[in-house]
């Protein structure tokens, strides 16, 4: 299971490089990291699965597959925005928190690889040597 989990050191140390970038690139990298992490999102909660690839789990009542998606509410509300050099995720619904904390349909501690390529991606396209 730890290799569906991000290296935190290499996480932390990337994260130091990208905060002495000038702040023209910091906007840039989080400005095209927003939308990355958006699509990254609303697939795994497409797919029926945490951000860190585990199934949802069954229903105690049906014993179907869980969606999480009743309403539709957090499916499409959820999504991250760039507020200047800092990418934040946008919460809809209140339960929204819930279904992090139980389902993790958002990161908790550490980052999927997944997303954390995507973001070295990006810095990498900017230009700029890790």
């Amino acid at each position: 299971m730890a290799a569906l989990k991000g290296n935190i050191s290499e996480l932390n140390r990337l994260s130091r490089r990208v905060q002495a970038f000038p702040t023209t690139l910091a906007h840039a990298v989080a400005s095209k990291a927003a939308p990355t992490l958006t699509m990254a999102a609303t697939a795994s909660f497409a797919s029926k699965r945490s951000v860190y690839g585990e199934a949802y789990g069954t229903s105690n009542v049906t014993g179907e597959q869980l969606t999480l998606s009743k309403t539709g509410l957090t499916g499409s509300t959820l999504r991250f925005v760039a507020t200047g050099t800092v990418v934040r995720c946008v919460l809809g619904p209140r339960y929204a928190r819930y279904l992090i904390g139980n389902y993790r349909i958002l990161p908790m501690g550490r980052m999927p690889v997944d997303w954390a390529n995507r973001i070295k991606a990006i810095v990498a396209n900017s230009g700029v040597a890790l």
